[in-house]
């Protein structure tokens, strides 16, 4: 099940909120070895994990096996502060623009083909039926270029910011990814298509 943590209720989740440190860890610095983001304490954070940020945990028994992080844009985040030369013109900003980071799924709940593994699915989802919610309709996702396409076939309307640079030896593009109801109702679809029986699902 995906849970969303913000400043009003995080005290009911720390342990949840440390497992997902521990998470990001793993895939960011243990992973993809980005070693600047190297903790001895194994758990990765930084500064924007402040009162402003919205955690989003995948939960099954007990465990977090996949994690997001939303940033408002009208705040300091990643492409502002840390990432700005993938964005080429003027940054994109606005109530209604979040910047989504930290994505992370368990290895063994990561997808094995084109289609999306239920637990991505599941965060994906999440950040759209939130976003219907609270008015936001425009994500900032500094990403892997290889998923421009998969974004597109999920009815996200994706505009890069950018050409993409190499970032601790993987390409990366900068894009804002707009979504609506018709967004929703695809990654529902491709649940519905791609979930085995017995697969975890939310």
């Amino acid at each position: 099940m995906l849970h969303i943590v913000t400043n009003k209720n995080v005290d009911c989740y720390r342990a949840e909120l440390d497992q997902a440190f521990q998470l990001r860890h793993k895939v960011f610095v243990e992973e993809k070895n980005w070693t600047d983001l190297a903790r001895e304490n194994g758990r990765e954070t930084d500064r924007f994990d402040d009162e402003h940020a919205v955690h989003m945990l995948f939960i099954v028994d007990d465990r977090v096996i996949g994690y997001q992080r939303m940033l408002p844009s009208t705040r300091p985040h990643l492409l502002s502060e840390v990432l700005s030369d993938l964005c080429e013109g003027e940054r994109p900003a606005g109530e209604n623009v979040w910047e989504w980071t930290r994505y992370c799924v368990e290895p063994q709940y990561r997808e094995r083909g084109r289609m999306l593994s239920p637990v991505a699915n599941a965060l994906l989802s999440g950040i759209v039926e939130w976003g219907l919610k609270t008015d936001v309709d425009t994500i900032i996702i500094e990403m892997n270029p290889l998923w421009l396409l998969r974004l597109v076939q999920l009815h996200f309307r994706v505009t890069p910011l950018g050409l993409p640079r190499v970032i601790g030896n993987e390409e990366t593009v900068a894009v804002t990814a707009s979504f609506d109801e018709r967004t929703l109702t695809r990654l529902h679809e491709m649940r519905k298509a791609s979930t085995p029986a017995g697969a975890v699902d939310s």
